[in-house]
């Protein structure tokens, strides 16, 4: 990829860091842009310009990506949004006079709950984090699992975040996605794997609640490795600390809870962000076929 870009892009990334987004979501958006200008380029002759794009360049591109890189609707639409995004900010600015992204719709799929445990699943990870007999990496399971918190909240977690009684017990949340702070209740068997690992946990410094081998705070990444490795021991693929979080939502909306407060305890902004669980997944269409009979 041509090393020029133009300046716009990184007048466009700084609007965003002034706007508070995350270093993630500048570098995603600028990546997105480089491809764009590097797509006008092939495509039109000549170098990107704010003015030089028009709803026919927006909806080309659009229809390269499904059809020539054969992209992911997820990522069409991403990408559509970013375009969008930039042509709005350089309106506002004067830069152009028109959002010429506006207009464009993105690409319709069909909602599927994403990967997701069901109950004999979890139950059998559970049961392999036992046998392993480490205190902490069953408490890690059990706290992703029956509280659905993400896994950078589960590292950010701090020891006077949680608290513990007999019969009831909560985590804090104090910097959740958006800088949202939340409370997040403790069933019986998170209490009780977290309770076990505490009484276990290493006395260090650092008042982190999950340290690693070097009695350093875990992170993400370490968490990440917990989960696969033991849910590779229970004979469970493609199992992640996500797909944790994500069994926590299907499983509570089965159960009956409403989404609001399902919504509330996951930390979500938007309840059709919730409402994903409330469909069937990959699996649940599968064994809706597999139960077809032959004929």
């Amino acid at each position: 990829m041509n090393d020029t870009m133009p300046d716009f892009i990184d007048q466009f990334a700084q609007h965003l860091k002034s706007q508070e987004a995350s270093p993630k979501t500048v570098a995603n958006y600028t990546i997105d842009l480089r491809k764009f200008a590097v797509w006008f380029r092939d495509s039109n002759g000549q170098e990107l310009t704010l003015k030089g794009i028009t709803p026919t360049d927006v909806r080309d591109y659009k229809s390269y990506l499904l059809t020539v890189e054969r992209r992911q609707p997820a990522t069409i639409n991403r990408r559509l949004t970013t375009l969008r995004r930039l042509c709005a900010w350089a309106k506002k600015d004067k830069l152009i006079e028109e959002n010429p992204a506006e207009e464009v719709k993105g690409v319709e799929k069909v909602q599927v709950a994403p990967r997701s445990l069901d109950r004999k699943e979890a139950a059998r990870l559970v049961k392999y984090a036992e046998r392993e007999g480490n205190k902490r990496n069953l408490a890690i399971v059990e706290v992703l699992k029956n509280t659905g918190i993400r896994v950078g909240e589960l590292c950010a977690l701090r020891r006077d975040d949680v608290e513990i009684a007999e019969r009831k017990g909560h985590i804090t949340v104090r910097f959740g996605k958006g800088g949202k702070h939340r409370v997040v209740p403790l069933n019986l068997d998170a209490r009780k794997a977290l309770k076990a690992y505490l009484d276990a946990r290493p006395q260090v410094e650092d008042d982190h609640v999950f340290i690693g081998q070097r009695d350093e705070p875990l992170t993400p990444s370490g968490v990440w490795d917990i989960v696969v490795n033991c849910a590779r021991r229970a004979g469970l693929q493609d199992v992640s600390p996500h797909v944790l979080r994500h069994t926590f939502g299907k499983q509570a909306l089965d159960a009956g809870e409403n989404l609001v407060t399902v919504a509330t305890l996951m930390g979500h902004a938007r309840l059709d962000t919730t409402a994903i669980y409330t469909q069937p997944n990959q699996r649940d269409l599968e064994r809706a076929v597999e139960r077809l009979e032959t004929r």
